[in-house]
């Protein structure tokens, strides 16, 4: 999936907006630090007025190019974390906001971060939990079972437990984790759950026709009503993990 940088950073902004909030975690003192799957760089910038050296990295160049655009001063690379390149450095403090649950392969995931950190390096991440968007999750899912089609699940959404193993398994002491209920209003009044939508299952309605896909948006919105629309806007039922390990 290719993300749309221009809606990103406008109808979808509460990602970083919300994530900004993790930037309390980081320490007082000047650190390197890698922002994994930087988006346009609008918290990489706050890293960085914090006073850390930070450089972020992101795997689409949608991203890339507008985060260099916005933020020519600060340092962008296009980058999967999955297979870095030898362009990345060492760092004191890997950062993630909203991103590890689009990741498949945790195990790699946390080795390669580990193998990018410094002697008691810091990991510092959030993103959703066990529960995620549930009930949007569950109604899309209905709609393409009906139409005859598997619903694959392109998230890795994950409980306490479960990922606290995973990262004493790779060699990281878990300083704080945390799951919680974070319900996210969607900008945009009654289109705000199509465009959400269409941002994150891009791929997923890209292979429905057109009618089909009008069909499962209206039976979305139809079906979600009664739970998700407050007054006059969506609210998606979002699920968040947020965490703090070092590197042992």
């Amino acid at each position: 999936m290719e993300w749309d940088a221009k809606q990103y950073n406008t109808t979808h902004d509460f990602v970083f907006k919300y994530g900004a909030s993790l930037l309390t975690l980081l320490p007082q003192k000047i650190k390197t630090v890698l922002d994994i799957g930087c988006g346009t760089g609008e918290l990489t910038n706050q890293i960085a007025q914090l006073g850390h050296k930070v450089t972020g990295i992101d795997q689409s160049i949608n991203m890339i190019n507008q985060a260099k655009k916005s933020h020519p001063n600060l340092n962008f690379l296009q980058e999967d974390i999955l297979n870095p390149s030898d362009q990345l450095e060492m760092y004191d403090i890997a950062f993630s906001n909203a991103v590890f649950h689009w990741i498949p392969d945790q195990e790699l995931l946390l080795k390669n971060i580990s193998e990018l950190l410094n002697e008691n390096g810091q990991l510092i991440c959030e993103f959703g939990a066990m529960g995620n968007v549930q009930s949007i999750r569950q109604a899309f899912g209905r709609e393409l079972n009906g139409l005859g089609l598997v619903f694959e699940e392109p998230f890795c959404f994950t409980s306490v437990e479960d990922y606290r193993v995973l990262l004493e398994k790779n060699h990281f002491d878990v300083v704080e984790i945390l799951e919680y209920e974070r319900p996210t209003p969607l900008k945009g009044g009654r289109v705000g759950l199509r465009s959400w939508m269409e941002q994150f299952y891009s791929t997923e309605l890209g292979n429905l026709s057109e009618e089909q896909k009008e069909r499962v948006l209206k039976n979305l919105e139809r079906d979600l009503t009664p739970r998700l629309w407050k007054d006059d806007h969506w609210e998606a039922d979002y699920r968040r993990l947020r965490i703090k390990a070092v590197k042992l």
